[in-house]
């Protein structure tokens, strides 16, 4: 067996891969029939607060109508409320509803478990490797945010 490649891009493209096939999976795995978009959209207002539909739909990168329907879908499920925007009474502000944010703690609850019935199987030695990769990760994930907003483009 060899070793793992050290140079940075062979190390990014795996972890680009690794990282977009956990999202999906653990979106299949916690997210009970509702889409990834849908999870991410509650999770986004449940982290930034109550956000125009239009910001919600630059953030996803889907076009507006298709943000609007999906607002409009969980608005009739109960997990998020449309209200005037107080800066302009034209755009509309939504925001979680309390079962919107009981339902995006419940999504997180089973992601975290789904993760840790896999992490059980690993040996203890795994287990420090992978404690000590969720702070490099995190600090990753905090440069690629400040590289995307000195561009000017959202995280």
């Amino acid at each position: 067996m060899s070793d793992p490649s050290t140079e940075a891009s062979d190390i990014a493209t795996g972890v680009a891969l690794a990282s977009g096939t956990m999202s999906r999976l653990l979106g299949r795995a916690a997210g009970q029939g509702r889409s990834v978009t849908a999870w991410r959209v509650l999770s986004t207002l449940d982290r930034l607060g109550p956000q125009r539909v239009g910001d919600l739909a630059v953030e996803q990168r889907v076009a507006q109508p298709t943000m609007t329907g999906l607002v409009i879908r969980m608005e009739n499920d109960g997990l998020v409320q449309r209200q005037p925007d107080p800066k302009d009474g034209r755009a509309s502000l939504v925001s979680l509803t309390g079962e919107g944010k009981e339902a995006i703690v419940a999504y997180r609850q089973r992601a975290i478990a789904s993760l840790a019935g896999g992490i059980d199987s690993f040996s203890a030695e795994e287990r420090q490797v992978m404690a000590q990769a969720v702070p490099l990760l995190q600090r990753l994930n905090g440069q690629v945010a400040a590289q995307l907003d000195t561009h000017g483009q959202q995280a």
